[in-house]
């Protein structure tokens, strides 16, 4: 009888077994594949490093990159950090709110200054601020007589000489890390048909469709990276259109923080922008019903990527 027994489970496992081995994989959906983030490229300019990399880590959160020591690259760009309440003020070293840097390696030109083909050349730009490197040669003389910067250049470049284009690369580099990726959105595309809500479904479909917002997001960083007239009363400058990855996360909205809510922004575009204001020609109004601003808005939050995690690492010592 035991003999009987253990001959029926085992065969009741093999079969359970087959079950999972038939399970077929994951199959992507190809038309959509290009709106997933898979690999960063690392220009051959600036190729990556893991050295360099956390060379420009130590960099970005140290203050005595500033003439006054008083201003860090993370004391304006910290909105991916947690419970750092600090903050420049706008207009002193940009010209609006100070841009998230998630995905900023993915724009495809990375700011809006037209002489400005890579991400060192706005990283060189606003290291030469009036806050930041004003004073060169202080600095670098600053920097270089830290021990541990010494040797961190060392390992990243090979001699301890500590330079302003070794600084823009390792930041650069760095910069490039700060990736959001892997939302539902993603999984979904991949493959995963459970990844998405049925509001988010409906969403997406709200988001190519009726609103047309596509026509300006999209890729896997939901930007044409390119600069529209978006609205906005007074306002009559280009900017150029940012990432949706994370962007339900945000508390401020457009480039001015002019919206305190997601719901507020979506209006904004809905209605066509403000009457009166500078227009780019795709904002046009769109009839959308409260439901399909809610799916909409529910497929945004699609677009939450895995969290990231930035810790601030202990700054070397003088």
């Amino acid at each position: 009888m035991n003999m009987k027994y253990a001959s029926f489970a085992f065969s009741l496992l093999l079969w359970l077994g087959s079950l999972n081995y038939c399970k077929p994989e994951p199959r992507p959906i190809p038309e959509l594949e290009k709106f997933v983030v898979k690999n960063v490229i690392h220009p051959s300019s600036n190729p990556y490093n893991p050295d360099k990399i956390e060379l420009g880590k130590y960099l970005y959160f140290d203050p005595r990159l500033s003439l006054k020591q008083d201003t860090s690259c993370a004391s304006c760009h910290n909105s991916e950090l947690q419970n750092l309440n600090v903050g420049t003020p706008r207009n002193k070293i940009h010209n609006q709110i100070s841009p998230k840097l998630t995905n900023v390696a993915l724009y495809k030109d990375v700011f809006q200054d037209p002489h400005a083909k890579d991400l060192e050349d706005i990283v060189k730009d606003r290291l030469h601020s009036e806050i930041m490197l004003k004073n060169e040669s202080v600095v670098l003389q600053r920097l270089s007589a830290i021990p541990k910067y010494r040797e961190l250049f060392k390992k990243a470049f090979g001699s301890e000489e500590v330079t302003t284009e070794r600084i823009v690369l390792a930041l650069s580099a760095f910069e490039r890390t700060i990736v959001s990726k892997n939302s539902r959105f993603d999984r979904f595309v991949m493959g995963d048909s459970n990844a998405l809500t049925d509001a988010q479904k409906r969403g997406w479909e709200v988001f190519q469709n009726k609103a047309k917002c596509v026509q300006c997001h999209k890729g896997p960083n939901f930007s044409d990276s390119k600069p529209h007239a978006i609205g906005l009363s007074g306002v009559s400058d280009k900017m150029r259109t940012p990432t949706l990855r994370d962007v339900t996360r945000k508390k401020a909205f457009m480039h001015n923080g002019e919206f305190t809510s997601i719901e507020e922004a979506v209006d904004h575009f809905t209605r066509g922008g403000q009457a009166g204001a500078t227009k780019d020609p795709l904002l046009k109004p769109s009839i959308l019903s409260e439901e399909e601003k809610k799916d909409l808005i529910e497929f945004l939050r699609a677009l939450e990527g895995e969290t990231i995690q930035l810790e601030i690492p202990e700054i070397p010592k003088a």
